[in-house]
């Protein structure tokens, strides 16, 4: 990744960092977000708008737990349809880097093929 493509905020470089970690992933763009793909599936977006990081991403196991952030902070955290969840927060007030790497995860095994799943455990 050149100069030229890094993220402006390091809570955004973490979380392209916790997705190029699994398993044969490949990094691309989707409008203005970094789209994170395995299999050819899309499974998280990271981008940067407005002064804000964002985070989308599928999840199902963790859906209770975003929901219920969802309900205290609207403004964070939004519940689509199918479990698509944006996660959106100022860069100096990221979510806790534990919990953003399960839900990566969570998202990829949700996504990715079987065979890039299983690898994860």
């Amino acid at each position: 990744m050149s100069a030229a493509d890094a993220f402006e905020f390091d809570a955004s470089e973490r979380l392209r960092t916790q997705a190029i970690e699994l398993p044969e992933v490949e990094e691309g763009s989707s409008c203005v977000n970094r789209a994170f793909k395995a299999g050819g599936k899309n499974f998280a977006f990271v981008g940067e708008r407005r002064g804000d990081c964002t985070l989308r991403l599928k999840l199902r196991d963790a859906l209770p737990e975003v929901e219920a952030l969802a309900e205290r902070q609207p403004d964070r955290f939004q519940v689509g349809s199918g479990g698509w969840t944006l996660v959106v927060f100022p860069p100096d007030d990221p979510p806790n880097a534990d919990q953003t790497k399960r839900w990566i995860a969570e998202s990829y095994r949700l996504l990715a093929p079987k065979r890039l799943s299983r690898e994860l455990g």
